[in-house]
């Protein structure tokens, strides 16, 4: 099968740890994302095999960056291209997805409860009206510019937590005051080659 393949080469090719199980619920995933697709505005990509080589490859590229980490946000998570891979390669791990999108939130939610996905919360809310919560890191992708990223995401990370900004070569990081930028590490997805890169940051105060 063709759309198993491509996910099983994504997670070696990022050197991701992975099992029968972990593909056939990201396939499971992938096929539903396309299913729904068709009915409501999930995803700009209409393919199974694009969304798997577009977006998928970018969760498990940064499946590295969260190994030690306890607790996730994943800030405007859209229809959890980022927050559901995790989840699914990373059991232990609570993901707190938010987006402002009610029928991007339910799409969460229903494979939140098809596969059975325990600690993962789905918010449907603006992130900026919500209580800190004090994660350990926050993850963004096409959420806007760097510095919005952290005016409304920033007060959830704990201190001495980490904000993992996923952006495009032509994007640079900028000076945050209460964070320290700890590297910027490019990357590519196979097989475009496209060149992006990933922000890090730690909050310091």
């Amino acid at each position: 099968m063709k759309l198993r393949r491509l996910i099983d080469g994504g997670l070696r090719h990022f050197q991701v740890r992975h099992d029968e199980q972990h593909i056939a619920h990201l396939v499971y995933y992938v096929e539903e994302l396309e299913k729904w697709n068709r009915h409501i505005n999930l995803v700009g990509l209409k393919s199974a095999e694009a969304v798997v080589k577009a977006l998928l490859y970018d969760a498990f590229f940064a499946d590295r960056f969260i190994k030690e980490s306890r607790t996730i946000l994943d800030l405007g998570s859209g229809s959890g291209i980022l927050s559901i891979p995790l989840k699914i390669l990373n059991g232990d791990v609570h993901i707190i997805s938010v987006d402002k999108n009610m029928k991007k939130i339910q799409f969460q939610r229903h494979i939140a409860r098809a596969l059975d996905l325990k600690n993962f919360s789905t918010l449907h809310a603006k992130i900026e009206a919500l209580d800190p919560m004090e994660v350990d890191v926050l993850l963004a992708k096409a959420f806007g510019g760097t510095k919005m990223i952290f005016e409304k995401g920033g007060r959830h990370i704990r201190r001495g937590g980490r904000a993992l900004i996923m952006k495009t070569a032509k994007d640079k990081p900028a000076n945050v005051e209460g964070f320290v930028h700890e590297e910027t590490i490019p990357y590519t997805l196979p097989p475009s080659q496209k060149d992006l890169r990933i922000f890090i940051y730690k909050k310091i105060s």
